[in-house]
């Protein structure tokens, strides 16, 4: 049986509090966030960073998902790590399918940002739905649906 997405919720947050300052918000998403985890179920954590001098983005995975593994420690060995700037996530240039579901789905473990992840995401996910976008679960997945096929949205 899984780990209940509350007990993760509360041990990520205790395990992951002292991470450096340069880790400004971890955000869990994926079948945890969505409350769907089975005993198959990975941990999706998406690392929110600033200041961190990593420009190689697999080498800077690969630090950060040592250093989250290094805090989780025996919790769980299927874990999940993604990366962005701070910034990025706030102001996306483009928004992807994985990242529109982050904002849809995520659940904060950690914000170091006085509270702006909060606001974002409340701020987000009423422009989603007030953009139309409809998510859609079939048997394979997720996937959005536009409000008309090929129209341009604009969230953000």
């Amino acid at each position: 049986m899984a780990i209940s997405r509350d007990d993760i919720v509360k041990i990520l947050g205790l395990r992951l509090n002292s991470l450096p300052h340069f880790v400004k918000a971890i955000l869990l998403f994926g079948s945890y966030a969505r409350n769907e985890a089975d005993e198959r179920s990975d941990i999706d954590l998406l690392i929110l960073y600033e200041d961190l001098n990593m420009d190689n983005p697999i080498e800077r995975r690969r630090f950060l998902y040592k250093l989250i593994m290094n805090y989780i420690g025996d919790l769980y060995d299927a874990v999940t790590v993604i990366d962005m700037r701070l910034k990025d996530f706030l102001n996306p240039k483009n928004i992807t399918p994985l990242l529109l579901n982050i904002y849809w789905d995520s659940i904060i473990i950690i914000d170091r940002t006085g509270g702006r992840i909060e606001l974002f995401l409340k701020h987000i996910r009423r422009k989603i739905l007030k953009a139309g976008l409809k998510r859609i679960k079939d048997n394979k997945g997720y996937y959005w649906r536009l409000p008309k096929p090929m129209q341009r949205i604009r969230i953000l």
